[in-house]
């Protein structure tokens, strides 16, 4: 027990500060090319959807840590733009994760900015991973949720995807092993390593 409260403590202590940094930026490109406006500074993190997943992967300990933004929006394009912003700040976590590596103490640990600047690359990793779920306010989701004319199917899930009860289902994923296994192991994973490598031989 002793030794699970510490790895829950030391990953929110890791995570917590990147991860609400990474959401508000996803949210002010939102708001800048979505052309529209946050209702407050806290919009991006003021809901279930950032707090339950994300708390629940950290204490089940599973290897893809997420949070959902705010949606300002629903619909593909403002999907697509939380999709491209995740991107840039993954580009941007590795730049800052490279110049850590490049500046370290020639003795003891590596100070706090290295993990959070390496946390950040991951973080925004995993979150393109997620875009990849059937789940709204995500791209595949909002994709899916746009073919709904044309398949029955689809269209009675995309009902029950714009329903408050999609929001246990996420976490339900983010508990179970599923995402680690399907997303995880297939990308997320193996791209983190080539960027880690990438970082460690510039």
């Amino acid at each position: 027990m002793d030794e699970w409260l510490n790895i829950v403590i030391r990953q929110i202590t890791l995570y917590l500060l990147p991860v609400i940094i990474s959401l508000t930026l996803v949210c002010l490109i939102e708001k800048r090319y979505a052309h529209t406006t946050i209702p407050h500074p806290f919009f991006a993190i003021a809901w279930r959807g950032t707090w339950w997943p994300f708390l629940a992967s950290i204490c089940f300990t599973r290897g893809i840590i997420f949070a959902l933004p705010n949606p300002l929006k629903s619909g593909l394009k403002p999907a697509f733009i939380r999709f491209f912003a995740h991107f840039i700040l993954t580009i941007l976590g590795l730049i800052l994760y490279t110049w850590s590596l490049s500046h370290q103490a020639p003795t003891g640990l590596p100070p706090l900015h290295h993990w959070w600047a390496k946390v950040f690359m991951f973080f925004n990793l995993c979150m393109l991973g997620i875009h990849l779920l059937p789940l709204p306010n995500l791209l595949f989701g909002e994709w899916l949720i746009t073919q709904r004319h044309k398949h029955h199917l689809l269209h009675v899930y995309a009902e029950q995807l714009t329903s408050q009860r999609c929001l246990w289902l996420v976490t339900l994923l983010a508990v179970s092993p599923v995402i680690d296994v399907m997303i995880g192991t297939t990308i997320i994973f193996p791209v983190y390593e080539q960027l880690a490598s990438i970082a460690a031989n510039f």
